[in-house]
């Protein structure tokens, strides 16, 4: 089976058109379609059906969905597997907004120094939404949030940080004053509305949103209190503002990787970037 012919299913399926499929591929539509066809008669079954004004997967494309996007991920990383030995090419990695502070110019500044023929690309996004990333073999690999289910026994997980997770006020705030939440819908939103929970029963809430930092400045501006994790960012860009740890309340945010790509010499130098300068911590062994 052709992997290009495959990478073209499934960009019209994402896309919602052969036409959406040719554009991301530099090909006409007519040849995208000729693709599709030829996946068609090898697999001799329907794969994509008109949905309204999309094309769609048919059932039994669904039933393969996943196998085929699994094909175009280990295709993926076969190629990268001598650029990333010879620590060249390009370095894919997703990032949550608060990793992106945190560690993003550590990242620039070491791998620049130790792999400059190595292009790094960040791409920021929502923990939920850089795993589907990563699962479709769009990223090399993603800091965010702890996954809330059991990960495939393909990928791997390293616990990179343990943030507390507590209230967030100015200073001599009062304590009944609205609550600007940290949305339920995110991974580490959910960790944080289950700590509130706990200690506080209604209450009144002003907003709510997965955007940390945004939260913290509206702390800032006297809009509210928040219950939030400490990053880093938040002691660096408001430091005048108080936080009180609730007990046992911590948000994890680690990488998330290929277990076959793992121990290649330009993961273990990703590691030793988010890692640069502090002591003995470690992930998965390394210090």
């Amino acid at each position: 089976m052709d992997v290009r012919f495959v990478r073209t299913l499934l960009a019209a399926i994402d896309g919602g058109s052969l036409a959406a499929a040719a554009r991301g591929q530099a090909i006409t539509p007519a040849a995208a379609a000729q693709r599709v066809g030829a996946l068609e008669a090898q697999l001799r079954v329907p794969l994509l059906v008109r949905d309204g004004r999309r094309m769609a997967p048919t059932p039994e494309c669904e039933v393969l969905l996943a196998d085929l996007r699994q094909m175009v991920a280990l295709e993926g990383g076969l190629s990268g597997r001598l650029a990333q030995d010879r620590l060249s090419g390009t370095l894919r990695l997703g990032a949550i907004s608060t990793a992106l502070g945190d560690y993003g110019a550590k990242l620039v500044q070491h791998l620049g120094a130790e792999a400059p023929d190595v292009a790094l690309s960040l791409m920021p996004g929502s923990s939920a939404q850089l795993y589907e990333q990563f699962e479709a073999g769009h990223l090399d690999a993603a800091l965010l949030v702890e996954p809330p289910f059991p990960l495939p026994k393909t990928m791997q997980f390293d616990l990179l940080e343990q943030q507390a997770i507590g209230w967030v006020r100015q200073p001599a705030a009062a304590a009944d004053l609205p609550l600007l939440l940290y949305s339920r819908t995110a991974w580490g939103g959910v960790t944080c509305w289950e700590a509130l929970a706990a200690h506080v029963g209604r209450a009144q809430v002003l907003c709510e949103m997965d955007a940390v930092e945004i939260l913290a400045q509206m702390v800032a501006d006297g809009l509210g209190q928040a219950v939030l994790p400490r990053w880093g960012g938040l002691r660096r860009h408001h430091p005048m503002l108080t936080f009180s740890p609730i007990s046992g309340a911590v948000r994890q945010v680690g990488v998330l990787t290929w277990r076959r790509a793992h121990s290649s010499p330009l993961m273990q130098l990703l590691f030793a970037a988010l890692t640069r300068g502090r002591g003995a911590y470690s992930i998965s062994g390394l210090t």
